[in-house]
């Protein structure tokens, strides 16, 4: 334990530090492996019999944090995976999907027998395109994966206020699919405030002409509170950026108001979506994807850090593309993930091309990859690692 204990410090305290965060996105791979070694992964796999289909994984405490599903191996049992690199994921050909609990999966499982979902072409889909207006790539997008649906609603950057969602709530309730292309920021003091970020729920920034009036001071929290002022007022992004939690929608409101009783999957393209209190003694933990499950949706897809934009918005593409011919979210999500991690140059190019992409977006595609030398542009799993799915 205490080799893993120094392990997750270093990991986390590198991530977290923007000092040291570039060494940490260059290093993942090499930390990864070291986590399967010090979890003796090997010996885990040559355990599972041989015919497993599909693997369910229930994290301890701050193993949650971790990208499991990514861990390498080089064990030769029953599992052998045909990609260059054997991951995890690549071990089950049904998909490797993660639950907070078994309780909650149990709670999951169960309404498999009461969802009625409708055919493919009447699937409805409700999502929010960048509120905040600052992720290039967001528009490409949410605006790819709209066509495959019918209908679709989409709040579109200004439009994605707390206002529009909540006077949008029986849409929101009845939608299939619920797609939320924002900033999403984990508060690990105070995990209930936990938010997706919506339009104008960003302070301004500060002004920045010489001489300028500095903005007047915020307004002290409301009496009956109980927590400090700045974190009642504030949730944190990783920018810096402060959002007010009453302008988002935040983890308390989740668990308190959402209603989801037709909801398939729920999808956070945002940084940060799948992180949970690292310090808890439960087998449950708190986070967006359990507040999500217990409002009634069946999947979860969340992130465990801030990833990059373009890499995120190519995986959510190829992600729904993935999604109808596959027999869970999870297979679907792994399937993408694994062409992240494989695809070359020139395939990329060639798939690119038959999206039909705007100017606007074939431009970010190409300044992307003039940047990019690597033959696959995608294999490093600061790429495509991120992302998990959690539900049954």
């Amino acid at each position: 334990m205490g080799e893993l204990e120094t392990w997750k410090n270093n990991y986390l305290d590198e991530y977290r530090n923007k000092n040291t965060n570039k060494t940490w996105q260059n290093t993942l791979s090499q930390k990864l492996q070291k986590l399967s070694e010090i979890l003796r992964l090997n010996e885990i796999i040559a355990h599972i019999p041989p015919n497993s289909k599909r693997l369910i994984l229930v994290p301890h405490r701050y193993l949650h944090l971790f990208p499991l599903h990514a861990l390498q191996f080089t064990s030769e049992g029953g599992h052998g995976g045909t990609a260059p690199t054997r991951y995890l994921l690549d071990c089950f050909p049904a998909g490797v999907k993660y639950a907070p609990s078994l309780q909650l999966l149990q709670l999951v499982k169960n309404r498999i027998t009461t969802r009625n979902s409708p055919p493919p072409n009447q699937q409805q889909l409700f999502a929010l395109q960048n509120p905040t207006e600052d992720l290039f790539n967001a528009d490409m997008e949410v605006e790819t994966i709209k066509t495959r649906f019918n209908p679709h609603q989409i709040l579109l950057k200004k439009q994605a206020t707390k206002t529009a969602l909540n006077d949008n709530r029986e849409n929101l309730s009845n939608a299939n699919y619920l797609h939320f292309s924002c900033h999403g920021v984990f508060d690990f003091d105070y995990p209930l405030q936990s938010s997706l970020v919506l339009a104008d729920s960003l302070e301004p920034l500060p002004p920045k002409s010489v001489g300028a009036v500095p903005p007047c001071p915020p307004e002290p929290p409301p009496p009956e509170s109980n927590q400090p002022d700045e974190k009642q007022r504030y949730v944190t992004l990783r920018s810096g950026r402060k959002a007010i939690p009453e302008k988002c929608l935040t983890l308390r409101e989740i668990f308190a108001d959402l209603q989801l009783p037709q909801c398939s999957l729920v999808t956070l393209s945002a940084c940060e979506t799948g992180l949970t209190t690292s310090t808890a003694m439960t087998d449950e933990y708190i986070g967006l994807p359990s507040g999500f499950l217990y409002a009634g949706s069946m999947n979860v897809v969340s992130s465990l850090w801030a990833v990059d934009d373009f890499a995120t918005a190519i995986l959510m593409i190829k992600f729904y593309q993935e999604l109808p011919d596959a027999d869970s979210v999870a297979l679907a999500l792994n399937a993408a993930q694994n062409w992240m991690r494989g695809v070359s140059m020139e395939d990329f190019r060639v798939w690119v091309g038959l999206l039909n992409l705007d100017e606007k977006s074939s431009e970010s595609v190409e300044l992307w990859l003039v940047c990019s030398s690597e033959k696959q542009p995608f294999r490093d799993p600061k790429y495509w690692a991120a992302f998990c799915a959690t539900g049954y």
